[in-house]
């Protein structure tokens, strides 16, 4: 008798300890919900976020307030959308000037061997190169990038270096299997990722006036003339003009695609409310 007293007072003792166990919880997750709400109404969706993650993970039995957790999570994520939408709206329109600017400065070069195509300045010739020197690009998909040229000469190009005063550039070395060699002459394309750094440094140093092709068996001496820098510079502005266009079209792309979502979700979280 006594054994089963003691049973069922040990099984009491146990129910009154889930039940205070229980209420304490509650507690702690609509606090965290609170803080939640205050954080929502006073724009901090991050930190919003944050919360409900907590108290979603730390209170799983919490069943209702997770739930209402969710929907007001939804909330947060369609304020960071809004938000990120209306300043990427400032940059989408700044670089659509500017891009609108830039464009009638440019014609675009069709290739004649099935490669892509590029644009120049309409001030630049679109013959051949059948001398030692670099010409600007932009490509189809709006990055600046170089072609060099060196007539008559077999130096085994690999690299590009520019100079302004003790100030100097180079772009990063090419492999020969880039390097295209006709007739004693050799020509090769420097890409975006060749020129890292090198068109913000020589946007940045206006007065550069030396450019050295460098190889494994010489140098030779590029000339730079005033009007072919401004070409340069030009290139490089409109690269620069299309690509900020095109990641402004993305991150508006990206958050559009977040206020979906989190409206959809807030929608099927949402209870019906009752006839």
């Amino acid at each position: 008798m006594s054994n089963a007293i003691s049973k069922a007072a040990v099984a009491a003792a146990m129910a009154l300890a889930f039940a205070a166990c229980s209420d304490s919880d509650r507690a702690s997750a609509d606090e965290l919900y609170r803080q939640g709400e205050q954080a929502v109404e006073s724009r901090n969706y991050q930190g919003a976020i944050t919360l409900l993650d907590t108290l979603n993970s730390r209170y799983p039995s919490q069943t209702e307030i997770r739930r209402k957790g969710l929907a007001l999570r939804a909330k947060a994520m369609e304020g960071i959308a809004i938000d990120s939408i209306s300043a990427g709206d400032k940059a989408l329109a700044e670089s659509t000037i500017r891009v609108q600017e830039l464009e009638p400065g440019f014609r675009k070069v069709e290739s004649s061997v099935g490669l892509e195509g590029y644009y120049v300045p309409k001030d630049a010739p679109t013959e051949v190169m059948t001398a030692t020197g670099i010409q600007p690009r932009v490509s189809e998909d709006g990055h600046f990038y170089l072609v060099a040229n060196i007539q008559g000469r077999s130096i085994g190009l690999a690299s590009l270096e520019f100079a302004d005063g003790a100030e100097s550039v180079s772009t990063a070395s090419i492999s020969p299997a880039r390097v295209v060699a006709v007739e004693g002459s050799e020509s090769a394309s420097f890409s975006p990722e060749d020129l890292e750094g090198v068109g913000a440094w020589l946007a940045s140093h206006p007065g550069f006036g030396k450019c050295v092709a460098r190889g494994s068996k010489g140098k030779t001496d590029i000339k730079i003339s005033p009007k072919l820098r401004e070409q340069i510079f030009a290139c490089y502005a409109y690269g620069s003009a299309l690509q900020a266009h095109r990641l402004a079209l993305v991150h508006r792309e990206k958050y559009e695609r977040m206020l979906e979502a989190a409206r959809n979700q807030m929608a099927n979280l949402t209870p019906v409310p009752e006839q």
